[in-house]
C-alpha cells in the first residue's frame, strides 16, 4: 500500500462570524474552538489543546514503539499534558506532562520509558523550536 500526500493539517473557517473552525489532521475531522471567554462556544479543542494532544500522542506511540522492541512487558500507557503560559518568564509556554505506565516493569525499565519519552519526536520538535515559513495561496 502507497501513503497517499496529503498536508498534515488544515483549519478551515466558515465565514459565518464565530471562531469555530474544521479541522482536518490526517484522516480525522473535528471541531476546534475557543472558550466563551475568549470569543467562543467551546464546542471544541483550541489551538494549544491541539498541540499538547499531538504531544500526549507522540509520546505515547514512542513509548509503545520502543518497549515492544525491546520485548517489555508494557501495559496501558496514559500521557496527560496540559498547557500553561508563565507571562514574564522565559519560555513562557510550559507543556505539562504526566505518563501512566502499567504493566511488569521493574524501575530501570520505567526510568528507561521515561528517558525515551525526551525523545519523543514532537518533545524534541517543541523542545528545539521550529522555523514556520508563511505564503499565500
Amino acid at each position: 500500500m502507497t501513503d497517499i500526500a496529503r498536508p498534515s493539517a488544515i483549519a478551515e473557517d466558515s465565514g459565518h462570524g464565530g471562531v469555530q473552525i474544521l479541522v482536518t489532521a490526517g484522516p480525522s475531522r473535528l471541531a476546534g474552538d475557543l472558550k466563551p471567554s475568549e470569543g467562543g462556544l467551546d464546542t471544541g479543542p483550541n489551538p494549544h489543546d491541539l498541540v499538547a494532544a499531538g504531544l500526549a500522542a507522540c509520546t505515547t506511540q514512542t513509548l509503545r514503539l520502543y518497549a515492544k522492541r525491546k520485548g517489555w512487558a508494557l501495559g496501558a500507557v496514559r500521557v496527560e499534558t496540559t498547557w500553561r503560559r508563565l507571562p514574564g518568564q522565559v519560555p513562557a509556554d510550559v507543556f505539562d506532562r504526566v505518563i501512566s505506565l502499567s504493566g511488569d516493569l521493574d524501575a530501570e525499565q520505567r526510568q528507561r520509558l521515561l528517558e525515551i519519552a525526551e525523545a519523543c519526536p514532537v518533545h524534541k520538535m517543541l523542545t528545539a523550536g521550529v522555523k514556520v515559513e508563511t505564503r499565500v495561496a
